[in-house]
């Protein structure tokens, strides 16, 4: 079932001037994200903006929260589509994310916690399996006498403005709603 044309309508306002700017994205994912995940099923996305650990670095981070009882299922931090053509921004936003599971890791109760890279609308999909600490995609290490892709843009593989994107993203909701349905179970 693909997604609304009003959630395709504001992504396609928010590429326009998305490229450099992120805060046009903010509005268009908490829409996708309170679509996928209802309130009436329990769950609440929570906008959170962190400032960064360096205090000289004045970019902030956001990051859309899906939780239920309180606890994390989902998250997506979300950056320009612009950032997608730099090492470096590429590079920090994967380190954010590592971070992120991090922080996240001892409130998590269901088996796998899915965390996605927005780069405007090319996603790159992580997932950390509670069990085993695993966390995926898998780090690269940087060397320190050459520059290296430690975050490669083809992990950006997940266009939502696809139908193979929109698919590969409920998937992944798919799959967490069940987690979260199982979870009750017990």
């Amino acid at each position: 079932m693909p997604l609304p044309d009003t959630i395709s309508e504001v992504f396609d306002l928010a590429r326009q001037d998305g490229e450099r700017d992120e805060s046009m994205f903010y509005g268009p994912y908490n829409v996708l994200l309170n679509y996928l995940f209802p309130f009436e099923e329990k769950y609440v996305v929570v906008p959170q903006y962190k400032r960064p650990a360096q205090i000289k670095s004045v970019d902030f981070t956001t990051i859309f929260l899906v939780r239920r009882n309180q606890h994390p299922v989902f998250f997506v931090e979300v950056k320009s589509s612009g950032s997608l053509h730099h090492i470096s921004s590429r590079e920090e936003a994967d380190l954010q994310m590592r971070e992120r599971f991090k922080k996240l890791f001892d409130d998590v109760q269901i088996k796998i916690l899915y965390g996605v890279s927005a780069m405007g609308t090319k996603l790159c999909i992580y997932s950390l399996n509670k069990e085993t600490r695993r966390l995926l995609p898998n780090v690269i290490p940087s060397d320190p006498e050459i520059v290296t892709d430690t975050a490669p843009i083809d992990r950006w593989d997940v266009d939502i403005m696809t139908p193979e994107g929109e698919g590969r993203l409920r998937q992944v909701v798919d799959h967490v709603r069940t987690m979260c349905v199982e979870l009750e179970r017990i």
